[in-house]
């Protein structure tokens, strides 16, 4: 028997974790956060920026290329397929080939800040046309009886497959501002059918839904329309309503096993300073909590805020 061994390239549970934002050279956003985030509790990920700015405030840089950006993801998609083939023929021959630079089973996809409309066309269909050809094992059914039933649906497993998932920051604005290219919005809005995680504050849900968001039935309402698009779980990561200005809450949406939406709240003081990355801290936060913990999606959201409140 032959064997071929190539050299470990991520974490011992072989997790692959693709990370695709921006990049600053002076400040904490973006890639800076989630890779720090994400290195800092034991994951390798794969990093791919969107653009290289000066700053948050300052986008004194340049956007990556829309060659690059697809040269890139195009030879992961093929690297992907290509370990899939390999270990398809390994179990018909006498080699065996270990790769541990792809896992065929579980990969994860963090996506952020993406300027353009075509950036993000290109992100979406890559990462649609990748879980079209693997093989994903759809999430298995577990028969449970009343509490233990309600239970099991906020089980983030029963929820979404964590063999392949992707969240999806739709970075557009804030407090009624845009920094992306208008027709970004139009973009995102395609991608709503394919995220399985999409996390937007206040003003990108107001965007992504056509809503004004007024009170709390605005924002459940703005939810239930994301999710009957097709995301599995919306995290509305920041609501501030006029008639409360010390507080902010963060909504947590899904449908359970009957189809039926079930839509939590969570209560945070709000502070009255201007702090760049917090979306990224969040979203790069729960997917480690995540992949490392599963179980309720509420109680991982929970010990990420409690981080954050820190």
């Amino acid at each position: 028997m032959t064997q071929i061994h190539a050299a470990p390239m991520d974490n011992k549970n072989n997790e692959i974790i693709v990370s695709v934002q921006s990049q600053v050279f002076d400040g904490f956003c973006g890639n800076n956060v989630g890779i720090f985030v994400l290195r800092r509790r034991g994951h390798i990920p794969k990093i791919l920026n969107t653009v290289q700015y000066y700053s948050k405030y300052k986008h004194i840089g340049t956007e990556i290329s829309n060659d690059v950006l697809k040269n890139i993801l195009n030879e992961f998609c093929e690297d992907n397929l290509l370990v899939d083939n390999c270990n398809n023929t390994n179990n018909q021959t006498t080699s065996v080939i270990t790769s541990t630079s792809i896992n065929t089973n579980q990969i994860s996809f963090l996506t952020g800040y993406m300027k353009t409309y075509d950036c993000v066309e290109i992100v979406m269909n890559a990462i649609v046309e990748l879980k079209k050809k693997k093989k994903i094992e759809n999430i298995e059914n577990i028969e449970v009886q009343n509490k233990e039933k309600e239970e099991a649906d906020f089980l983030i497993e029963n929820i979404i497959n964590l063999n392949y998932f992707w969240i999806c920051d739709p970075v557009m604005g804030d407090v009624g501002r845009i920094y992306v290219d208008n027709d970004v919005v139009k973009a995102y809005k395609k991608v709503i059918t394919y995220a399985d995680i999409i996390t937007p504050n206040q003003f990108e849900l107001e965007l992504l839904s056509n809503t004004k968001i007024n009170n709390e039935k605005d924002v459940i309402n703005s939810i239930d329309q994301l999710l009957n698009n097709g995301s599995k779980i919306v995290i509305v990561t920041s609501v501030r309503y006029y008639f409360d200005a010390s507080n902010l809450y963060l909504y947590v949406g899904f449908y359970n096993s009957n189809k039926k939406l079930i839509c939590f709240k969570f209560k945070m003081t709000r502070y009255d300073i201007d702090i760049c990355g917090t979306g990224d801290l969040f979203t790069s936060l729960l997917l480690s909590f995540i992949l490392k913990q599963k179980g309720n999606i509420l109680k991982i959201t929970s010990k990420v805020l409690s981080i954050m409140q820190v």
